[in-house]
C-alpha cells in the first residue's frame, strides 16, 4: 500500500506542477484543472465507463486465459504482484488513479490540445503502452495483456475527451485492474 502512495504521489505531480505552471502563466485555478482533467466532468461517460466494465473485464480474463497458468501461479506471481488483503486492493484503485493522473490527465490533454484528438489520442496510448512493455520482461508469454493495453489506451483517451474529466477513466481503468485480480487470485 505504501508504494501505491508513492506511485500516486510520484505520478500525479507532473500533473500537479503543470496546473501551478498554468496558473502562473495567468490561467485560471479552474480552466488549468479543467486542462489536467480534474473536475468533475460530464455524466453521460460515468454511465459509460461502467457500462464498459463488464465487457473490458470480459476480454481481460480471456487474454489472461492465453497467459500459461504457470506464469499467472507460478514463481513470477511475486514479480507480478499479488493482492492478498484489502489494502492490495485498495492499492489497485490507487495505482489506476496514479496511472490516469500521468496518462490521461497530463498526457492526454497536452497531446489532444497539442495535435488533435485522433493523433493525440493514439500517441498517448502509444505512451500508456510504454511502461506495460516491460511486462515482457517478467516473462515474454504475457504479451497477450498488451494488445489490450493498447486499446484500453485508446479508450481511455476517448473516455477523457468526452468527459473532460479523469474521473470516468479511473472508474474503468480501477474496475477492470481489480475485477481480473479478484477472479484469477492475481
Amino acid at each position: 500500500m505504501g508504494s501505491a502512495l508513492l506511485e500516486l504521489v510520484v505520478l500525479s505531480l507532473p500533473s500537479v506542477i503543470y496546473a501551478r505552471r498554468l496558473e502562473r502563466a495567468g490561467i485560471s485555478r479552474d480552466r488549468a484543472r479543467k486542462m489536467i482533467g480534474l473536475q468533475p466532468g460530464k455524466p453521460q461517460p460515468y454511465l459509460i465507463a461502467l457500462a464498459m466494465i463488464v465487457p473490458v473485464s470480459a476480454v481481460a480474463v480471456l487474454l489472461l486465459n492465453i497467459v500459461p497458468s504457470s506464469v499467472l501461479h507460478g514463481h513470477t506471481k511475486n514479480i507480478v504482484g499479488a493482492p492478498r488483503t484489502v489494502s492490495d486492493y485498495v492499492a489497485i484503485v490507487l495505482l489506476a488513479l496514479a496511472e490516469e493522473m500521468l496518462f490521461r490527465g497530463l498526457i492526454a490533454g497536452v497531446l489532444f490540445r497539442r495535435f488533435g484528438f485522433r493523433k493525440g489520442n493514439l500517441l498517448q496510448a502509444l505512451v500508456f503502452l510504454a511502461p506495460h512493455l516491460l511486462l515482457l520482461l517478467v516473462r515474454v508469454s504475457l504479451w497477450p495483456l498488451l494488445p489490450l493495453q493498447l486499446i484500453a489506451g485508446l479508450f481511455l483517451g476517448w473516455l477523457r475527451q468526452r468527459s473532460e474529466s479523469i474521473g470516468p477513466c479511473w472508474l474503468l481503468h480501477a474496475a477492470t485492474n481489480t475485477i481480473p485480480a479478484l477472479l484469477f487470485g492475481l
